[in-house]
């Protein structure tokens, strides 16, 4: 049983961190925001192949600053048969102007289709949009769905739940207590943990190395030792990729 970061911006890190992480044995569902950063995933992934699922995507965040937003995706799209995972894709109305929704959407519809198709996971961005994401998803019958740092309205955990899509707890969750309050209505068959990384959060420094005190918080939250918090998580990652069916 391995460390699990289901959610890293491993391209973003310097190459002396990525080499540590590896080093310490961490498994990391590395996301993309664009063509490049994909690309660069990808090569990171084939450098470390047995430490590093491989994601492509664009970020909402980046819509607003592509110039040819349809030849970016089309771009994309066509690394999809070579990546593990789609994301890190969604829709996002608290960080970007509400006038790039349309867009988003367009361009989240695309790999929603791309991931039902491929038959690869999701890994979904979703802040301030976090019903309209559902909606599509729902629309669209994606099930192997990963909701990174899920914030949003704790009503709406039933419907995830019922549709069983992953949730990651970030390391945040050491001083967001909203994050705690969403673990402990998640059942631990639908837990991921994450860091987000390379990202400061409120003084705090996320990276896959403070992964294994978010474990030992949803120990403490669960009221379950840590080690078998550990293992589920392990298990949870391998059963969204597919890996016991290798």
């Amino acid at each position: 049983m391995r460390i699990i970061d289901a959610h890293v911006h491993l391209s973003d890190f310097k190459k002396e961190e990525i080499e540590d992480f590896i080093h310490e044995g961490y498994i990391l569902v590395a996301v993309a925001e664009d063509y490049e950063s994909s690309l660069r995933t990808l090569e990171l992934r084939d450098l470390f192949p047995e430490n590093i699922k491989a994601c492509v995507g664009i970020h909402p965040w980046k819509i607003k600053e592509q110039a040819n937003l349809e030849g970016e995706a089309e771009k994309v799209l066509d690394l999809v048969r070579d990546a593990d995972c789609i994301g890190e894709v969604g829709l996002d109305k608290k960080f970007v102007p509400e006038n790039t929704l349309q867009d988003q959407l367009r361009i989240f519809n695309q790999f929603v289709d791309a991931a039902t198709k491929s038959g690869k996971p999701l890994n979904i961005h979703s802040a301030g949009a976090w019903g309209e994401v559902l909606d599509v998803l729902r629309e669209k019958k994606a099930e192997r769905v990963v909701l990174h740092w899920w914030t949003g309205p704790i009503n709406l955990l039933k419907e995830i739940i019922q549709s069983g899509y992953y949730v990651t707890i970030n390391a945040s969750i050491k001083i967001q207590e909203k994050s705690r309050k969403i673990a402990e209505q998640l059942p631990l068959n639908l837990i991921l943990t994450e860091s987000d990384g390379p990202y400061n959060y409120r003084g705090l420094y996320l990276n896959p190395k403070l992964v294994p005190e978010t474990l030992q918080i949803l120990s403490q939250i669960k009221n379950v030792p840590v080690q078998d918090i550990k293992n589920k998580v392990w298990q949870n990652f391998l059963n969204l990729f597919n890996a016991n069916k290798a």
